[in-house]
């Protein structure tokens, strides 16, 4: 049941990191949604933190100072990274 969860946010995370796409490319507000996802991830227990989520915050993290190429580029990264998924906790 548990992986389950952890499934569905994976996929939700998914959907964010491509809304946050689509707000930059119609130049949204995509900064705010950019730190809605920054402090959804941060909420995150530190005993639960798997590298690949380190990986995925480190590059989220990035996104406000990049061109829209290189964000573009990572935000696919991210949600590979999301569908990867994992059997070693959260993300």
């Amino acid at each position: 049941m548990y992986k389950d969860i952890e499934e569905g946010y994976r996929n939700k995370l998914k959907s964010k990191l491509f809304g946050l796409l689509c707000e930059r490319e119609k130049n949204g507000e995509w900064e705010s949604y950019l730190d809605s996802i920054q402090i959804e991830l941060n909420g995150i227990p530190e005993n639960q933190r798997t590298i690949n989520f380190l990986v995925l915050s480190h590059k989220v993290n990035t996104l406000r100072f990049l061109s829209y190429e290189y964000f573009r580029k990572t935000i696919f990264d991210c949600m590979s990274l999301l569908s990867k998924g994992g059997n070693d906790g959260l993300l």
